[in-house]
């Protein structure tokens, strides 16, 4: 009986290389059927479709999926890393909005996918480098609206001040005057880790190794190819200018090895989240965070 493996993932041009790995047979090479799944709500949607099973292995943002098993989320472990270039969040107000810069935004009300996303957990960590944190008070409101499209209709229609998300994702409603930019933020770890179900980890582990080297492949040929082929691809699918994608191409990296993780980025995103007050003491050790069946720990 053949394995299927549900890969979740944000529709974004870092997600690129899984449409080459299925394109160019890479998946079907491995044996294992795999299926791609969208999440258009982040990682805390892949966080929440890992709890129903609904998917099996999921991209998402390190610091939610580290805050996630630290706050208890025991049925998924971080086995790799996708992109070890940490990810440039842009901060967007409303089109018409008095918020011109960071300066103004405590206190006010953020709008974000879902609690323990990415955008949930970038605003405690922009509070914390602010220094608006304060003892059991949130720094900021929170509008939970799901989607990307409903987060900048918030900021337009009043109801949020200002929302957080990925820069060149972001990027084309800035140039469209849709929503204004007022700042971003950039964490100290690698932007997206591969987390797998407990029950793929412990059925169908060699499987599970396998679709990762397939991904490998990708990612190797999508970079390789970044100065042409690449580049038309994000278009294709992402409909992006070609000069930002160009631009892009020259802040991301992905990892060489996606079975291996960072000691030092994870024990850096758990004190950073135990600082930003997005998780509390006792913090997990690294170990606990990771299947080592799959994940190679380095320096």
């Amino acid at each position: 009986m053949t394995t299927t493996i549900r890969i979740g993932y944000v529709p974004e041009h870092f997600s690129t290389p899984l449409s080459i790995a299925r394109d160019n047979g890479y998946f079907k090479e491995t044996g294992v059927e795999v299926e791609l799944v969208l999440c258009p709500g982040g990682t805390g949607e892949m966080t929440s479709k890992l709890q129903e099973k609904s998917i099996d292995l999921a991209i998402a943002l390190t610091e939610g999926l580290v805050a996630g098993i630290s706050k208890g989320q025991d049925w998924y472990k971080i086995v790799g890393t996708y992109v070890d270039a940490p990810l440039c969040w842009a901060l967007s107000a409303g089109k018409e909005s008095k918020h011109n810069s960071v300066d103004t935004l405590r206190n006010t009300n953020c709008a974000i996918s879902r609690y323990g996303s990415g955008s949930h957990i970038m605003a405690y960590v922009l509070a914390d480098q602010q220094g608006w944190l304060e003892k059991d008070k949130k720094p900021f409101g929170f509008n939970v609206l799901n989607n990307f499209k409903a987060m900048r209709d918030s900021v337009n229609d009043g109801s949020s001040d200002y929302f957080m998300w990925e820069t060149f994702t972001t990027k084309p409603y800035h140039d469209s005057g849709e929503v204004k930019r007022i700042g971003q933020i950039t964490p100290p770890w690698p932007a997206f880790l591969f987390a797998a179900h407990t029950d793929l980890l412990q059925d169908h582990t060699e499987e599970l190794k396998k679709v990762l080297s397939a991904i490998q492949k990708a990612t190797k040929q999508f970079m390789d190819q970044k100065d042409g082929e690449s580049v038309q691809k994000v278009i294709d699918i992402l409909s992006y200018s070609a000069e930002d994608v160009k631009n892009w191409f020259k802040t991301v990296s992905y990892a060489p090895h996606h079975h291996q993780v960072s000691r030092n980025a994870l024990e850096v995103t758990l004190s950073t989240l135990l600082k930003a007050d997005v998780i509390t003491e006792p913090t997990k050790k690294v170990e606990e965070l990771c299947d080592l069946q799959v994940a190679e720990l380095i320096n």
